[in-house]
Order: structure tokens, then sequence, then C-alpha cells
């Protein structure tokens, strides 16, 4: 029960946060006894209970904090009201005169005698009784007819071909406001006032009295636990013992009591701070319609923690932030500022939880992963993942201002860390698809597959656990197949793959890898990579001397090269003639730098009939980077020489 308490915790260090609504769409954090639910309708009352107007809503100011009874909160078809705000047919007293519902009268005197019996209670509300005032008055539906906000068909019924949003309009979801001169907040949704009136009424009805097994006191214990935990519309709980007549404990308990008993307030805390800290920091995967994957990290004081699941720039350096980093050693450095910056709110008594969620059916929610942390050794654990993981990535696009139509633009940037686990998935397993619209290759990965290898993957981050070598392997031969994708997706696997190479490399072997050329480097693989970079540099430079594009040998053969590299590189030696010839002396010292690395490999390795291991994907990108960094100096020198004669020039015209 360890989770519960955390989340208790949670709740009560973060009180100051409940009911506080934001400027965002994000929902508060819930007052115990209160859920949310869409609402369709929204209706306006005065003080008195009297009719103001009404107004149909929109779907983004849809979601209402409403209050519930433990029945009404995990209804599914019986007659179980709201207390306030609720559906047409039981707020609605004239409902059996517009909708023709078998049983439509059933609904509305049960919601009617509880509301009456909040009313009378000594903690009542002037909102909720002048909600009571009008809805005795039996004329909703015509008042919201009159309005053009209800239609009816011919025959005086409510009709059945509109829609209210995407429920019929016999479905729609009722809320109220009543303005009082005195009052600036008129939403009993919103109304602070109005959560205390139910709250307090509501937990002087609770009678069971048993063990709780959290707090360690003799409280009232619910048997009913709360769903919605992963959005509005998941059914899924994580606590339910309601299949009292199958096999769920038969022959473990005689009683669902015996298995365990929580109080009705602390579990409404609990699953009330889990629901808000999903929604506010939660990273989800998967379609909620078929069951998402949630992982959350939290203090339970709310402290600010890296994200657990992005890459290093949006993760630890902040996703506004875009200051580049070119070294590892400036890095590195970053890299502590910014963790000794989380430091400052999270000490050696501070809890941080991680908990990951899933649910295999549509009523039964899993904890999958759970851990617990001092704020230190957190942030060690997050600090070692990012530091050994670590690579040079020109994958990442963020916001670049906006174009002269005001269309948002973007800019790649470099950053120096490691990548998210969603992107290392997708880079591993995902399927190469082919685009019919743009005909352009992408991975695409199934959702199952997807939350399987963050799953995989979130203990490596969170206990330091090794990396698993099949995803390090899938990568490794995903970057051998350049010609497979398109080139800025190859680039970004390129480099994923040498960050996970790098990790695995460190965690097994001790290992560290720079991410620039070793040139006295005598590993076997690494020296292969890096004759096959400069085979491929120049096939490259003669086509580009002869205006062509296309892919290379280099590149073509580069799977091959890495199971059988003394065959193929014969191979593609043969096929380099032609182009070392037509480069001629421009040719001359990547000729020279290839024997050069050529001659580092003993004879024997060299005719060995051995696979090169993960390391040469390292060799190979290093080699090709130094060849790009000399290419992107050439042309930014070119460009400065070509502004300073146009500034030249312009001078000497005046």
């Amino acid at each position: 029960m360890s989770w519960i308490q955390k989340l208790y915790d949670t709740y009560e260090n973060c009180k100051s946060e409940v009911g506080v609504v934001g400027t965002d769409e994000r929902i508060p954090l819930l007052p115990i006894a209160h859920s949310t639910q869409n609402a369709q309708i929204e209706i306006v009352l005065n003080k008195d209970g009297n009719f103001l107007r009404a107004r149909a809503l929109e779907k983004d100011e849809a979601v209402t904090i409403i209050s519930v009874t433990e029945d009404s909160a995990t209804r599914s078809s019986n007659n179980a009201p709201h207390p306030l705000c609720d559906k047409l047919q039981y707020v609605a007293g004239d409902y059996a005169d517009y909708v023709a519902k078998k049983k439509g009268e059933e609904f509305y005197p049960k919601y009617m005698e509880q509301l009456e019996g909040w009313c009378n209670s000594p903690y009542c509300n002037r909102k909720v009784s002048a909600v009571l005032n009008y809805l005795r008055k039996k004329v909703l539906i015509s008042d919201l007819i009159g309005q053009k906000i209800l239609v009816c068909d011919d025959n005086g019924i409510l009709a059945q071909k509109v829609k209210m949003g995407a429920v019929a309009q016999s479905e729609a979801f009722i809320r109220f406001r009543v303005e009082i001169p005195s009052e600036a907040e008129s939403a009993v949704w919103l109304d602070p006032e109005v959560y205390e009136s139910y709250i307090n009424y509501y937990l002087r009805l609770q009678e069971d009295v048993d063990l709780c097994y959290v707090k360690g006191q003799e409280i009232p214990c619910s048997q009913k636990h709360p769903a919605k935990v992963r959005n509005t519309a998941d059914k899924a709980k994580l606590i339910s013992a309601n299949d009292d007549i199958g096999f769920t404990y038969r022959g473990r308990f005689a009683d669902k009591t015996q298995v365990v008993s929580v109080g009705y307030e602390t579990s409404q805390k609990a699953h009330n701070a889990l629901k808000w800290l999903i929604d506010m920091q939660g990273q989800k995967f998967g379609n909620p319609k078929e069951g998402q994957k949630v992982i959350v990290a939290w203090g339970t004081k709310n402290q600010d923690i890296p994200e657990i699941l992005e890459d290093t720039q949006d993760s630890i350096f902040g996703k506004e932030e875009t200051h580049i980093v070119s070294t590892e050693k400036e890095f590195a450095g970053r890299l502590n500022r910014a963790i000794a910056g989380y430091g400052c709110d999270l000490d050696t008594k501070a809890e941080i939880a991680i908990i990951g969620l899933d649910a295999a059916t549509t009523g039964r929610l899993s904890i999958t992963y759970y851990r617990e942390l001092n704020g230190v050794d957190f942030l060690n654990r997050i600090k070692n993942w990012h530091r050994t993981c670590s690579w040079r990535h020109t994958y990442k696009r963020v916001p670049d201002g906006f174009d002269e139509k005001g269309k948002p633009k973007f800019k790649y940037i470099t950053f120096i860390g490691a990548p998210s686990p969603k992107d290392i998935a997708i880079i591993a397993f995902g399927n190469a698809r082919l685009n019919n619209k743009t005909n352009k290759k992408y991975l695409e990965l199934n959702e199952s597959l997807l939350k399987a290898t963050i799953e995989r993957l979130l203990p490596c981050i969170i206990d330091g656990a090794k990396l698993p070598y099949d995803i390090v392997s899938a990568a490794v031969n995903r970057a051998s197949n350049p010609v497979s994708m398109e080139n800025w997706e190859w680039q970004k696997a390129l480099t994923i793959t040498c960050a996970l190479v790098r990790k695995y490399r460190y965690d097994k072997f001790k290992e560290v890898w720079e991410m620039s050329l070793d040139e006295n480097q005598t590993d076997r693989s690494y020296i292969f990579g890096r004759l096959l970079a400069i085979a491929q540099q120049i096939e490259e430079y003669a086509l580009y001397t002869a205006g062509e594009k296309r892919e290379t040998n280099a590149e073509r053969l580069m799977h091959q090269f890495k199971l059988h590299p003394c065959k193929t590189w014969g191979i593609i030696t043969d096929k380099l003639n032609p182009y070392i010839a037509r480069l001629g002396s421009k040719g001359t010292s990547l000729t020279e730098l290839m024997t050069r690395v050529n001659s580092m490999l003993p004879f024997e390795e060299f005719i060995s009939t051995k696979k090169l291991e993960d390391s040469y994907i390292l060799g190979y990108y290093c080699q090709r980077q130094i060849f790009v960094d000399e290419k992107n100096r050439r042309i930014e020198e070119n460009a400065k020489k070509k502004l300073a004669k146009t500034n030249e020039g312009e001078n000497g015209h005046e």
C-alpha cells in the first residue's frame, strides 16, 4: 500500500492546489467526493432560482468538476444520481414530456430526494438551494427549448438525430451557474464554498467504519474506488473487488474486506492526487481508446523534478532553452549545473515516487512499475543516464518565430545528450513504411511494442539497470541500412545508435568512448568503421564534382560490410577505383588517409571472418563527422567571403 500512502501524502502537502483552476485546460487537484464530467449545457439562475439564460458549451470548455457519491461515481446504467450537476433525465422534471424513454420518470424523484437532503442539512449552500428551487418547477427542458438550445421534432419530442456534441440531446449533461451580486464566482463547479458544503455533508453520511490499511485508523471505509484515473473516459480501476460471485478471490478469501480496506477519504485523496499528477506531468503512450500506458514521477511536496522519459534537452535543460553545447566537456559542466539546480529543491529527505500504469482490460488498471527514491538518489540516477547515454544529435526541431502568414516556423538544433525512450523504441523496432502522398519513407511502431519497449527502458533510467542488448543490436542493424530510410531519419538513427552503443559498452565493459575521432584507437571494428566512412566520402566527393547525387556503394553495402567486413571491403574498393581515378589529385588526401587507416589493422584481424562488433558504428560516425564538419566550415567561410565582397562592392559604389 506504499503507493497509496505516497499519493495521500502528496494530496495533504498540496492542499493549496485543491480546486484551483489554471488558464490551461488541465484538471485541477479535485476535492474529495468530486469527479469530472464533460457538460454540454450551462444554465444560469439568479439567487432565487429563477431561470435567466442558457447556452451550449464548446468542446474546450466542457470539463466540469462535479460532486459525486460512491454509487454515482461508479454508475453504469443504474439509477444513481449525482448530487448537483447531472444528465437531463435526472435534473429535468419534465423529461418524460419530451423523451419517450421507458422508466424515464424514475430518475428525477431520486435525484431530488438526494438534493433536498443536502439542502435540509446544516451544511446547506445558497447556490445549491437556488438550483433546488428552480428544478422543483419542472420546466428545465421547456426553458431550453425556448432558448433554442434543444430541438423537438414534429411530435413535440426531442429530435433523436440532433446531437449535443457527441451525445444525443436526451443524454446532455447540465451544469449550473447561480448569479448572486455579492459573490464573484457564479459557477457552482468552481466555487470552493460549494465544495466544502458538499464534503462536510457527505462525510457525515459515512457509516461503514473499518481499519484503513493506509492510515492505520478505524475510519469510514469505501468498497467503491474511483475510476477516470488516466483521463475522463477511463473506466479502469486500481482497486476493485466487485466480482463477488466469480473467481476473483474464491479459494483465497471469504470476503473482499479480508484483502484490504481503505478509508473513503484516503482513497479519494490518493486517487485525486494521481489524476492531477498524470494530467499535469504524466507521460502517456498509446491510444486512449485502446488503453494508454502512463508513467509519472513526482515529489510528494510537488517539487520541480526532471522529466524522466524525455531527451536531455527537454528533460534537464528545459524545452524553452536552446543554448547549444558543442563539446563533451561543456555538456558535462552544463549537466552538473542543471542537476545541482534541481538539487536545491531536493535534499536527502525529499521523497520521489515513480509509477507506471497500464490496463489489460477496460475495467482493471495495473501498476506495472513502482519505485520510491530519496531526492539525491533520484537525481544521481537521472544524471547517470543522461551522462552515459549521450551523443551529439541534430534531429531536434525547436520553434523559430513565425512566417509572413503567421504560421509557426521551426529550425533544427544540435544538442548533446541522451535520446528519449520513445525515439529509441522507434529507431530500434519501427517498421519501414511509405507515405503514398509524399512518396517518402518513415518508421512506424505499433503501440503495444512501443509501450513494452519503454517499460523495459524505464529500469535503465531509474534503477541503473544495464541496457538490453537486443535493443542495441536492433538499433545497430537499423543504422546499418541507410537506404531503407530518408536521409534525415537515418541521421537520427545513426546518432541514437551511437548513444546506445556507448551506454551499453560502458555498462558492460566500463569502456568510455569519445564522441570525437580517436585516431589512436586500435579496436578492429572501430577501424573498419572508419574505413567505411572514408570510402563513402571518396565516392560522395567524386559524385559531387560530376554533379551527381545518389547513394554510394558504401551506403548500399553497409549491412553486408558489418557481417563480412573483409569480403565486402574488397567489393567496395573495387567499385571505388573509378571514382579515385576521376578525382585524380583532388582525392589524394583521402586515398592517403584510407591507406594509413588500413595499415592500422593487423593482417590476421583484417582477413578474419568474424563480423564487426557494434563499436564499428562509432568509428564510422566519428570519421564521417570529420568530413561533415570540414564541409560545413568551407560553406561558412565561402559565405563570409561572399558577404565581404558584397560589402566592398557597396562601399566602392558609394
